[in-house]
């Protein structure tokens, strides 16, 4: 249900926001993971909903470990790697937004773009 909320959000927001000039903004400085797919709730955003700041999350079976490593070869060089000492969790902090992985029954990769500057 929570998940349903956000979404419905989001698209709403996606209603009032110029797609066009934001997707040239984001120029994908937040990579996407190759082998993960929209997460539950997700599934009803389009495409581009992250490169108009909209919060996205994907979901995989690969592991934390494994999707970090992808991370570490293929996010932008100024990004910067955070990590918990708790739940195995992986933060990139980056001029874009941020990237969070961590374990929640799945793996969960979570994207926070930076608010665009008008």
């Amino acid at each position: 249900m929570k998940n349903q909320r956000f979404a419905i959000a989001a698209a709403l927001a996606l209603g009032l926001v110029a797609a066009p000039a934001f997707a040239a903004q984001f120029d994908g400085k937040l990579p996407l993971y190759p082998r993960g797919h929209a997460a539950p709730g997700m599934q009803s955003l389009p495409a581009g909903a992250l490169a108009t700041g909209v919060p996205y999350q994907q979901a995989t079976t690969d592991s934390v470990h494994v999707v970090d490593a992808w991370y570490k070869s293929n996010a932008p060089k100024s990004c910067t790697r955070v990590t918990a000492a708790r739940n195995p969790a992986v933060q990139y902090k980056c001029p874009g937004g941020s990237i969070v992985i961590q374990l929640h029954g799945t793996t969960l990769i979570s994207f926070v773009t930076s608010f665009p500057h008008f």
